[in-house]
């Protein structure tokens, strides 16, 4: 292990169940010299990722917050997610939540969320929440289209957490399962994470075929009406092709907007409120062709 992994295992020490350590405590459990944990404590301190407080004990700093500030406004996963995730979410029933999700480790964690009202109920994919990878829309879908080998590890360490998510008894079984889920290309679990609740997520692939996160929504269960679980998937994996492709633009696809947007319920509605209600130019009619000067 280098230096710098060690200086970064002192920052994976604190955690929500224990976000307090002392130089002493981080010693002895990274069993390293006193010296070197003061050493390691004291850079970060001066990087202001760790504040020291009174009693001698050390919490996460501001320079985090600054860090996760300049994630909101730059990471180009959310950048390309928020606005068709906006736009998504008035197509929707009112309380529903719409979550992009993200691989992280061995674990998946939300990154972004939007909502036209605000809900009435709790969810457990909190922005910045990790969540396991067996449970869930939003995870299952994301499992299902990582490397087969990377999913054979997981499952070699994991098979009890395999079988308890219904993913399979052996590994033929979750091969199968996880091949279904790719087939269909999208997830819906109810209940699974969040007692009545549903969730329905779609990949999100990079140019090159790889997983890269999750869109999908939360909804509670008696709000899923049969014709909208028909709908939702192709909503859902009309966006999710609209992010892969803004990604693949880069920085320059903030200002171009899209040649077809994917979520047609959007276009089909706005045409139907211009037939209602026409704007004023068309009620007026084409304006009368300029005379020419003599």
């Amino acid at each position: 292990m280098t230096t710098s992994d060690r200086v970064l295992s002192v920052l994976g020490l604190f955690s929500l169940e224990r976000p307090e350590w002392t130089v002493e405590d981080a010693a002895s459990e990274l069993k390293l010299a006193i010296s070197t944990a003061y050493r390691y404590f004291r850079s970060l301190t001066s990087a202001g990722l760790l504040v020291a407080l009174e009693t001698g004990r050390y919490v996460l700093g501001p320079a985090i917050i600054q860090y996760d500030r300049q994630i909101r406004l730059h990471d180009p996963l959310t950048k390309a997610a928020q606005p068709i995730m906006k736009r998504l979410t008035e197509e929707l029933p009112a309380h529903t939540v719409t979550l992009l999700c993200r691989l992280f480790r061995d674990q998946v964690m939300c990154v972004h969320q939007e909502f036209h009202e605000r809900p009435d109920f709790a969810i457990s994919y909190e922005r910045g929440r990790p969540m396991p990878l067996f449970r869930g829309a939003a995870s299952k879908i994301i499992l299902a289209h990582m490397p087969l080998r990377a999913i054979k590890a997981l499952y070699e360490e994991h098979p009890t957490k395999f079988a308890q998510a219904n993913l399979g008894r052996n590994w033929e079984e979750a091969k199968e399962r996880l091949r279904a889920l790719r087939t269909a290309g999208y997830c819906v679990t109810q209940g699974e994470v969040d007692p009545g609740m549903c969730g329905i997520s779609v990949p999100i692939l990079e140019a090159s075929g790889s997983v890269t996160g999750s869109i999908g929504i939360v909804i509670p269960a008696h709000q899923l009406e049969p014709d909208l679980l028909d709908e939702v998937p192709t909503l859902l994996r009309k966006a999710a092709e609209e992010i892969s492709w803004a990604m693949s633009l880069g920085s320059s696809a903030a200002n171009i907007a899209p040649v077809a947007p994917p979520v047609q319920r959007v276009a089909k509605r706005g045409a139907r409120q211009e037939q209602k209600h026409p704007s004023k130019a068309a009620r007026r009619g084409p304006k009368p062709a300029k005379r020419a000067r003599a």
